[in-house]
């Protein structure tokens, strides 16, 4: 089965129910499947090729969904902007993905401007928005493309940073995109019946993965959440009754750190499951978090190249892990070799569903992939019953000047225990005489006061000497990157 049939299924089998909800606006099954066909349609009437490049520069909306299964119902593939970035971001992407046609929004077009003359490849611009795209719609055919789709097809480009510290395109497949859909559902429990609250985007592999292709592959409703903010959230599970809720660990921290007599508010009695991956969960406040919202909180684990790799599951979960492994995994120490259990290694899979490879760089691809298994970059630990940990990425661990090596995630866990922070981020700043200097960046609870002074003391009290920050910088915000992980690479240069 290829993602063109997945959807194709499930609306001959549910025409009339709910596929995306957006505050008043319900999108069926049916209406999504007629949707996409006629814009697939119309792409191919403007000359749309098979196996041509298609950039997706949209809002987190029921729009973006109709034109990614346009675009791969037409034979195309979808490159997967995300609407964080900056217009010289955006420049590189579209130059590197040879994408030639770009569906849009209005309120990109001031930021694209500049940059669209400079990209030869692209002959369309298209904005949903606009009369002459709705006039195209409007005239197209609702009957489904007779396009000749191979699940070993590419389908998707999915820009990261991961592994190799530099942007490139991640190549999937059918084949590899719908590889664990079932396993992830199974391990949530998600069927028909649920309701899934969604802030994550869909222009990242979670949002894309996990929330859209799970819940369309098993007939469940996706409710959309442009901007997350924890009152909309709540109204969103309050009115729409949902059951399952995903997100990143910052989403999932603020709504753990909410009063309850903001919780109580709302009924919120649907409410069974909380779904995280992109960072490393704080045990204590995932904690928090179920028995707060009376709740079962699943971590799971994954890279762009790989989707899923680790997950908790209903039934087998252990907070502050990401569960156990549902492929195959090595943990490997500097030397090559497999590290005994409760020790800190790169992880190293060889699963199923691994990317196709890196878009135009197979030398990149050459350096993660060695025999069929995939190098990570990450470091893990699994304890003797089989449970993985993240730690962290081998890029952000601090090296102190006399060669100790701090963990950021170890550091933030106790600054996010003092009553008055609200966020917190470690990293590692260069400094020309002290080598790596363990920098603490913080943002304070609303109406709280803190010292510098009295944060060191508390990170005294409660951390090694030698993981204690150096500096403590008060910030209103941490930067983090679309996916909700801590811009370490940002607060590294100091630029906040």
């Amino acid at each position: 089965m290829n993602l063109k049939e997945m959807l194709e299924m499930t609306a001959s089998e549910v025409p009339r129910k709910a596929a995306i909800v957006l505050g008043s606006r319900k999108v069926t099954y049916g209406e999504l499947e007629e949707a996409s066909n006629k814009t697939a349609n119309a792409l191919i009437e403007l000359g749309l090729e098979k196996d041509d490049h298609v950039a997706i520069l949209m809002s987190h909306s029921p729009e973006w969904v109709i034109n990614y299964f346009a675009i791969i119902k037409a034979g195309g593939v979808a490159v997967l902007l995300s609407s964080a970035l900056k217009a010289p971001e955006l420049n590189s992407l579209l130059l590197d993905s040879d994408s030639k046609i770009l569906i849009t929004e209005k309120g990109f077009s001031q930021m694209l401007s500049p940059i669209l003359f400079s990209i030869p490849l692209l002959n369309q611009v298209l904005e949903v928005d606009g009369d002459s795209y709705r006039a195209m719609i409007s005239a197209s055919s609702a009957v489904s493309p007779q396009v000749n789709i191979d699940d070993k097809d590419e389908v998707t480009i999915i820009y990261t940073s991961g592994a190799l510290g530099r942007q490139k395109g991640v190549v999937h497949t059918h084949a590899s995109l719908m590889g664990p859909l079932n396993i992830i559902s199974s391990g949530i429990g998600r069927s028909r019946e649920d309701i899934v609250i969604d802030p994550v985007p869909f222009f990242y592999l979670l949002g894309l993965g996990e929330v859209l292709f799970g819940s369309i592959m098993k007939g469940a409703t996706v409710v959309v959440i442009p901007h997350f903010t924890p009152r909309i959230v709540l109204g969103a599970i309050e009115k729409e009754r949902g059951s399952i809720l995903f997100g990143v660990p910052a989403m999932h921290n603020t709504l753990a750190m909410l009063p309850e007599r903001v919780i109580n508010n709302y009924d919120l009695s649907s409410l069974r499951v909380a779904s995280s991956a992109g960072a490393k969960s704080s045990p204590r406040l995932m904690k928090m978090l179920e028995n707060k919202f009376n709740l079962t909180f699943c971590e799971t684990y994954g890279l762009s190249e790989l989707f899923v790799v680790s997950m908790s599951t209903l039934d087998n979960h252990k907070l502050g892990t990401v569960g156990k492994a549902i492929c195959e995994l090595k943990i490997l120490d500097d030397s090559g070799e497999e590290v005994a259990p409760d020790e800190i290694g790169e992880a190293v899979f060889k699963v199923p569903w691994m990317m196709k490879g890196y878009y135009k760089a197979p030398e990149l691809t050459a350096q993660v992939v060695k025999d069929g298994w995939f190098h990570t970059g990450d470091l893990v630990r699994m304890d003797k019953d089989g449970y993985l940990e993240y730690v962290e990425k081998k890029s952000f661990i601090i090296v102190t000047s006399s060669g100790l090596k701090i963990s950021p995630w170890e550091v933030e866990d106790i600054l996010l225990e003092h009553p008055s922070v609200a966020e917190a981020a470690c990293v590692g700043v260069r400094d020309s005489k002290y080598g790596e200097v363990p920098t603490a960046f913080v943002v304070l609870k609303e109406g709280q006061n803190a010292t510098a002074e009295e944060i060191a003391n508390f990170c005294y009290q409660n951390l090694a000497d030698f993981k204690q920050p150096k500096k403590i910088e008060f910030v209103g915000s941490i930067p983090k990157t679309g996916s909700g992980k801590i811009d370490r690479r940002l607060l590294k240069e100091a630029k906040v």
